[in-house]
Parts: structure tokens; sequence; C-alpha cells
């Protein structure tokens, strides 16, 4: 169907994210890293350059100590001057390396994002009306853009750090050992008191950062509640009450953050004071030849910088942990949307759609969006091939609903819409849709060019259909308006067209596409009266021959219906022409006559 989405019937509520999921939990991390797998070159060359990085930092104490034991201890000052460029050359290789280790994981982190948005736009086109139904606009917008940032932060700088700093500090600690061990358990005897610390602030901060997405998820959605609303908030002088709304979800966001800086300023805080104790006990244990340690001056300078370079990773792992759990706080809800199985059940085996031949049949159609609320009851209706079927009623009755099940938007919860006596639960979606177009009431522009926006796909759509069908309809009078013509670039949703020139637009869309079932939900609605006089003569000609459903909001436009079908509270009350309804003086007439006389 042109542009249409995927569907389905709807679902049960369900858990936006994985929280208190315990399997899931484990492998988040894992799951996460799938992403970076894929780019074994980055991921060969960032595998590489971490432990030269790290030796790059190794050495440089090293080179410390035997300079101060040996020429400088002797006074052979002439040989500090090796040492000096020994450390310097050091210094820039491990700054050159440091920067290509950057540059290669900045890379790879920007190209798996890349691959999370394709993942989830691929998810989103694919889910059901029933899920966008109720899942706000603002909380999908943020699993594609807020949440996926996060996790960029996380892949581009927090996982090199993470890396890095854990081989350094496993290297720190085998050259401690490997120097003195007795030195090097002096040097880690505050680590226990460090890890239990760390380990109660970790459940403490997963939580936090949970929340502080959920808080930053409700605030994006009133905005975007907001700004759609814009006409309706200012027209009822509501920006007051707005802002107010918006000012408390916004102090909540703030209270959420600032625990997380308090927790985050707290864990880095106790690391810098483990450095520093440290430092004292080391200098206090060789002062006290504690153990029998006896150590040179050298020894003691590179024990205190390998201190230093030691509590240095051990503090930007801290801070790294803020940003690994506001990832993980992301990537459960980034991984729930991926996850969300709300769309149409497949055949297992589908049969081809046949052409069109013999009609379309709702057969006993019962259909309900909330359990205990039926929308229709029972509904059996012919729509016979080449006859166009007309559904009016009151706002309510049906119609709309039954257009959903005819494009399998939804599944009947009873009964079912047949295709030449076919199920359309049998046929595969897409290619059902391919013979079908749907006209809404309210239509859709996307912020591309005109020609695109009528032919959608242009590979199936050639230029010459989308001005014949243009032609048809007289959308070629919006064509020619613009200064580019087809190619004029239209902005956000079409608004720089009039609502008639958008509902023209979509009557060429469906056109071009030649369907075999044309579907109009109340198209005629928003157009004044001389455009829809011109779309009237246009129809005529081009539904001659054509299956069409038409969900009139005028009655006067259906005259020429082949069948009238009256639904009321989801159920079909009359059926006939135009004629034969006024004739009965039923639910039809009463409906005709309230219009006439509104109109008068």
């Amino acid at each position: 169907m042109s542009g249409a989405a995927t569907a389905s019937t709807p679902a049960a509520p369900r858990r936006d994210d994985y929280e208190g999921r315990g399997r899931f939990q484990g492998g988040l991390l894992r799951r996460l890293l799938s992403f970076v797998v894929p780019h074994k070159g980055l991921l060969a060359a960032a595998l590489c350059l971490f432990p030269l990085v790290a030796g790059a930092q190794l050495l440089q104490p090293m080179v410390i100590k035997e300079a101060v034991d040996g020429p400088i201890r002797r006074g052979a000052l002439d040989e500090v001057a090796r040492y000096g460029l020994l450390y310097l050359g050091l210094v820039l290789g491990h700054a050159v390396l440091q920067f290509a280790q950057s540059v290669v994981m900045q890379l790879m982190g920007q190209r798996a994002m890349r691959d999370i948005r394709s993942r989830l736009f691929e998810r989103v086109v694919t889910l059901a009306p029933s899920y966008f139904d109720k899942t706000p606009q603002g909380k999908i917008l943020t699993r594609m853009t807020g949440d996926v940032q996060a996790l960029n932060e996380f892949i581009s700088s927090g996982l090199v750090s993470v890396i890095a700093d854990t081989i350094l500090l496993l290297g720190i600690v085998g050259v401690m050992l490997y120097l003195d061990w007795r030195l090097a358990l002096v040097s880690f005897c505050l680590l226990p008191l460090l890890v239990f610390g760390v380990a109660w602030l970790r459940g403490r901060m997963r939580q936090l950062f949970r929340a502080i997405r959920n808080r930053n998820t409700a605030l994006n959605t009133y905005l975007n509640e907001s700004i759609i609303g814009m006409v309706i908030v200012q027209a009822f002088r509501r920006e007051a009450v707005n802002r107010r709304d918006y000012e408390a979800k916004n102090d909540a966001l703030l209270r959420e953050t600032l625990k997380g800086v308090w927790l985050s300023s707290t864990l880095s805080a106790a690391v810098q004071l483990a450095q520093i104790l440290t430092v004292a006990l080391l200098l206090w244990a060789v002062l006290e030849r504690w153990f029998g340690i006896t150590a040179s001056v050298g020894l003691v300078i590179a024990f205190v910088d390998y201190t230093q370079r030691f509590y240095g990773p051990v503090d930007n792992l801290s801070g790294r942990y803020t940003i690994l759990q506001t990832a993980l706080a992301s990537a459960e809800k980034i991984f729930a949307l991926l996850d969300e199985r709300e769309e149409l059940p497949r055949a297992p085996d589908p049969v081809p759609v046949p052409p069109l031949r013999e009609g379309i049949r709702l057969d006993g159609v019962s259909f309900h969006y909330v359990p205990g609320s039926p929308v229709l009851r029972n509904v059996t209706l012919e729509i016979p091939r080449g006859h166009t079927v007309a559904l009016v009623g009151a706002t309510g009755a049906g119609k709309s609903t039954i257009v959903k099940l005819l494009g399998r938007f939804y599944d009947p919860t009873a009964g079912a819409v047949r295709w030449d006596g076919h199920d359309l639960r049998s046929f595969e979606l897409r290619a059902l849709r391919k013979r079908i177009a749907y006209v809404p009431q309210e239509t859709f522009l996307f912020s591309d060019t005109l020609e695109r926006n009528i032919a959608l796909d242009p590979e199936r759509v050639p230029p010459e259909r989308v001005r014949a069908a243009a032609e048809a309809v007289h959308a070629s009078g919006v064509a020619e308006d613009l200064p580019r013509g087809y190619d004029q670039l239209l902005g956000e949703r079409g608004h720089d067209l009039s609502a008639g020139e958008r509902q023209l637009v979509s009557f060429a869309r469906a056109l071009a596409h030649d369907p075999e079932l044309l579907i109009l939900d109340e198209a005629t609605a928003t157009i004044d009266g001389e455009t829809e006089e011109r779309i009237q003569t246009a129809l005529e000609t081009l539904l001659a021959g054509r299956t069409a459903v038409v969900i009139a909001h005028r009655l006067s436009t259906i005259k020429k219906a082949d069948r009238i079908v009256v639904l009321h509270k989801g159920e079909v009350k009359e059926t006939g022409t135009h004629e034969e309804l006024l004739a009965r003086r039923g639910l039809y007439w009463k409906l005709y006559r309230l219009q006439s006389e509104e109109a008068a």
C-alpha cells in the first residue's frame, strides 16, 4: 500500500524496559558490544594500539628510576641527557599512539552508531499502528536520538578508556610486583575498601541513571506534544500552564541528575583520597622499613609515579562508570524497541495475491481496539469488483476501522476479510499492499520534492506516471504554481501548500500506483467546494471499472456510488443506492436531510 507502514492487531501493554530481567541484564553489555564486532579492521587496530599505548606509559617511570639510581646518583650528568631524550621519545610516542587510538575508536563508534540507528529505523517502520497508538512520539524520538547518543559517547570515548585503563592497571600491577612485591602490597592495601565502596555505589547509580533516562523521555515527550499542539495551546491561552508543567518535569530531571552528580563526585573523591593515602603509606613504609623494606631513591620515585598512574586510571574508570551506567540505561530502552514484537502475524506459507476478479468480502467481522469495547460487531459486507462502495455513519460508527482492516493495518478479532475468497492473512503483506492505494483524511507529505511525494517509490513509479496522475486529479496546477514545479522541495509536512493542494497531491499519489483497490477515508473533508467539484469530475472517470471504498464526510459526494453502506455503532444498518436509501426514509434519509438543512 502506498505510504503505508506495517501494522498489527492490538497487543497487551508491554514493559518498555528490561528492568529486573536478570538474564538480559547479564548480557546487556555483551549485546551492545556486538555492534562493534562487525568492524573487524578497526577493532583489530584498536586491540593492537591498546598494549602499545600502555607500554609507552609503563616505561616512563622505569626510565626515571634508572636515571636516578644510575648517572644522577653517580654524578655522571653527561649521561642524563640520554635518559632525558629516551623519556621524551616515550612521551611523544605515547601521544602519537594515543591520538591514533582515539581516531580508530571514534571511527568504530560512529559506524556502530550508524548501524544502531539503521536497525532502529528498520524496526520502527515495521511496527504496528497499535504500537504507535499507545507510544508517545517523544519517547520514540528519544530512543532514536538521545539514547543513541549516549551509546555513542560510551563506544567512542568510554569504551576506549575502560579498555586502555584496564590494560594499564594490569601492567602497573605487574611491574610493581616485579620491582618489589612488598612495596606493591603496601600500595594496594587500600584497594579492598575502594572496591567495596564502588560496589556499594554501583547499584544505586544503575537505578539512578535509569530514572534519569525516564525523566528525560518524559520531558521530550511533553515538549513534542506542546509543539504539535501549539495552536491549541495559544488559542486557549494555555501558555502559562504548559510552562509550569514543563518546568515541573524539567525540575524533576534536574533533581535526578544532581543525585547522579553527587554520586559520581563521591566516587571520584574517594579515589583521589585513596591515592593520597597510598602515597603517604608508601613513604611511611620506606622510612620505617616495614617488612625489612630497603629501597633506593629511584625505586621510591618510580613507585610514587606508578601509584599515581595506578589511581589515575582508577579515577578514570570511576568516571567512565557514569558513562557506562548511562549507556546501559539507554541500551535497555534501545534493545526493548529492537525486540518489540508488536506486528502482524505472518502466514507461514503465504499464497500469491491473485488479480481481483470477484471482489472483497467482510465475513462476520468483529473488532475492538480495547478488549470489552467492540468497534465492529459481526459485520458482513460485499465489495464487488469494479464497484464504488461508500461507507457513511456518525462519528464512531466504525467506518475508518473497516478501512484499516481492508488495508490490513489491523486484523479482525473475529471473522475474516477476504480477497476473492482468500483471507487477507494468507497473503504476504507487502504483496497485498502493492495492490491497494490509501488516501487518508489527514494528508502527510514528506520533506522531499513534489514528484517524489507523489511517486513515493521512484523505481516503481516513473515521472511520466506521476505527471499523468497529477493531471488526472487536477494536481498539475499545484506543480505549475511552484517555482521549480515537480522538482520543488516541500517543507515539513507540506506546510507550504494549502490543505486542498495537499489533498490533491495525495489523490495523485494514490492514482499513480494504479491500485486494484482504492480507499478514500473522508478524503474530500478538507477540500473546498470548487476543488471538490474538480476532483469529483476526475474521479467519475478514474473510478470507472476500479474497485473503491469511500468514506464520505459530505453525503452529496457519494450520490453516484454503486452501493452505500450505513453504519451505526459498529453494525450495518442499511445498504443500497442513494435513491433507494432515500426512499426508505431510514437512517441515511435522516443524515442526508440533516446535512441538507445545515447546507441551506
